[in-house]
């Protein structure tokens, strides 16, 4: 499928920013989610109905930028609204994650990409892959694009699309890594998600085969990422990626873990072993579900806290963030998504021979989660990795190639 869906507008999309209510926007669609969840598990993407649920809710716009109609809201809103929703569908909630988190990227991008995305639909779901696996190629009033990226999550609801890609011979004054936006009709999905789990999330390849990318559509990633892009018109848009991304990632695992432990307790709670004694009363049992409850309160805790953060590091607006601060949240959240996939793989193990059919809603939430925890920014021993070396060296281990072409005229609030 490579037409996206399309979608009646909801009176609710006209809200300013300072009217939007997420948990209203959440709990106004959680039933059509709910109910949509095994077609996309079935379909191995995004169901149609939850696509324009999402939409018609205005949390599709929670980032994106005011002037083309959005909320320019923090990314704390996004994140506890897809731990929400992780509790009822975790495609849905994955592919809002992921497509919001895009918007959070773009809002750095010069006005008239932004323009381009955004004008007349500001509900678009802007799918993708930040992987720099294609190849950019300097041409007149622009570059050319090539290349092939995995995870392209619900693409088959996007008209736009931002992939990652590198230089083939960046100049010594030049960026090598680069973020590039391309329309749908420049971009051919191919279906390759055949998956453990987040079968719903309709991850597929992307392909573009030298297509003509116009220069205010490509911005170089390192200080887009971290927040001193000179288009970054908001406080939220001067904000590290490398910390964001994470965190909103970390929010729908939580959901998809609260539902899974929820599960268990419900199913735990009428069972029974085969000469009649109730397994809730089984101290085995017992010890797994206050072990698992535990890690998962401490998850939410910890998501919480993150949030707080974003908000007040919003309020104080002084970009570039700290690398004290970056690797904290990116450390936390992964965090997160560690105690949650320990949480659930110690209740899977004791759910039982009726925990291995695809209804189960345990075993959901484990599939889904340990396809979840696999994602590159939240890998737990890579980023334990770089918070222990940060925490031992002060060196956060960023690509120097990058870095050191960084001036003042980076900084937007410094420059002249």
């Amino acid at each position: 499928m490579n037409k996206p869906a399309v979608v009646a507008k909801a009176g609710s999309q006209s809200a300013s920013a300072s009217e939007f209510d997420y948990k209203s926007a959440v709990r106004s669609i959680l039933p059509r989610l709910a109910a949509s969840t095994n077609e996309s598990d079935k379909m191995r993407r995004l169901a149609d109905d939850a696509a324009n649920a999402l939409r018609e809710s205005g949390l599709t716009r929670t980032i994106t930028p005011k002037q083309f109609g959005g909320y320019e809201l923090s990314p704390s809103v996004h994140i506890r609204a897809c731990a929400e929703i992780g509790n009822v569908c975790s495609a849905a909630s994955w592919v809002l994650m992921v497509c919001v988190a895009h918007d959070y990227i773009i809002g750095r991008f010069p006005e008239e990409c932004q323009r381009e995305v955004y004008e007349g639909d500001a509900d678009n779901l802007v799918a993708g892959s930040l992987a720099p696996a294609g190849v950019l190629e300097a041409v007149e009033g622009g570059w050319r694009l090539t290349g092939r990226w995995m995870f392209g999550s619900g693409c088959d609801h996007s008209p736009w699309f931002i992939v990652g890609a590198r230089l083939t011979n960046p100049k010594p004054d030049e960026y090598m890594n680069y973020h590039v936006m391309v329309p749908l009709k420049d971009l051919v999905i191919e279906d390759t998600w055949f998956t453990l789990g987040m079968r719903g999330s309709g991850s597929k390849d992307l392909v573009v085969t030298n297509a003509f990318i116009p220069s205010h559509r490509a911005m170089p990633t390192y200080p887009t990422f971290l927040g001193i892009s000179p288009h970054a018109k908001a406080p939220t848009y001067r904000l590290s990626v490398y910390s964001g991304l994470p965190a909103m990632l970390s929010g729908s695992v939580l959901g998809m873990a609260e539902a899974g432990l929820k599960a268990f307790i419900e199913a735990t709670a009428v069972r029974s072993t085969p000469h009649g004694v109730a397994k809730a009363k089984n101290l085995i049992m017992q010890k797994r579900v206050a072990e698992s409850a535990a890690e998962i309160a401490q998850a939410r805790r910890l998501l919480e806290d993150m949030c707080d953060r974003f908000d007040k590091l919003i309020e104080a607006d002084q970009a570039p963030m700290s690398a004290e601060d970056r690797i904290q949240m990116r450390w936390d959240s992964a965090y997160v998504v560690e105690l949650c996939r320990r949480a659930i793989d110690r209740l899977y193990v004791v759910s039982g021979a009726h925990g291995l059919y695809e209804g189960n809603p345990v075993y959901r939430a484990y599939r889904d989660i340990m396809t979840a925890c696999h994602h590159a920014v939240i890998d737990f021993d890579t980023v334990s990795g770089l918070m222990g070396q940060f925490t031992l060296t002060g060196d956060l281990g960023e690509n120097p190639r990058e870095r050191h072409r960084l001036t003042p005229a980076d900084y937007p609030l410094n420059a002249g």
